[in-house]
C-alpha cells in the first residue's frame, strides 16, 4: 500500500502538463502587423482596429477607434493563450468604461469571439464572427443574445489599411 501510494505521488509530480501549442495566438496572425477599417452601417462611423505582437508575441493587442456621428470612441483588446482552458481568451476596455471578456473559436471560415459584458447591464451576452474574406479583407457581424434568440446588431467589412507600426507613429501612440 505504501509503494503504491509512493508510486502515485511520484508520477503526480511526473506528470506532463498539456503542451502549449508552438503558437497559440496563430489564428489572429492575418492580423497582425496591420491596421484595418470599416464602415459602420447608417453612417455611424469609420471603426479603424490596429493589432500588435506584445512582450515577443506571447500576447496581441488590438487598438480601435471610431470616428463618426457621435463622439469619438476608442477601445483595446488584448489576446492571450489561457493555458488552463487551453484556447484563447481576451479582454477588452472601451472609452466609456465598457469592460467584456470572451474567447476566440477558430472555425472553417473565420473566428467567433463568444464574449461577456461586464459592465452595465450586466446580462448582456454577444458574439461577433469574423469571417476572412481575402488576404486584406474580412467581414465582422455582431449579435447580441435577446431571450434565447440571436439579433444582429451590426455588420461591417474591414480593409487593410496600413501597417500597424505607421499607423501609431502617425497618431503619436506608443
Amino acid at each position: 500500500m505504501l509503494g503504491s501510494l509512493i508510486l502515485l505521488t511520484a508520477s503526480a509530480f511526473t506528470a506532463t502538463p498539456v503542451d502549449k501549442p508552438a503558437n497559440p495566438l496563430q489564428p489572429l496572425d492575418f492580423l497582425v502587423g496591420s491596421c484595418w477599417a470599416g464602415d459602420f452601417p447608417n453612417g455611424m462611423g469609420r471603426d479603424t482596429h490596429c493589432f500588435e505582437p506584445v512582450y515577443g508575441g506571447k500576447f496581441v493587442r488590438d487598438r480601435h477607434e471610431l470616428h463618426g456621428k457621435g463622439p469619438d470612441y476608442a477601445g483595446e483588446s488584448v489576446y492571450a493563450w489561457d493555458p488552463m482552458q487551453q484556447h484563447i481568451v481576451f479582454s477588452y476596455w472601451s472609452s466609456d468604461g465598457d469592460i467584456d471578456q470572451g474567447s476566440v473559436e477558430p472555425v472553417a471560415d473565420g473566428l467567433n469571439f463568444p464574449e461577456r459584458h461586464l459592465t452595465r447591464p450586466k446580462d448582456l451576452i454577444m458574439r461577433t464572427h469574423w469571417h476572412r474574406i481575402d488576404a486584406d479583407r474580412y467581414e465582422a457581424i455582431n449579435e447580441r443574445k435577446n431571450g434565447d434568440t440571436w439579433q444582429t446588431e451590426w455588420k461591417v467589412e474591414y480593409r487593410r489599411v496600413a501597417n500597424a507600426g505607421d499607423a501609431a507613429a502617425k497618431s503619436g501612440a506608443k
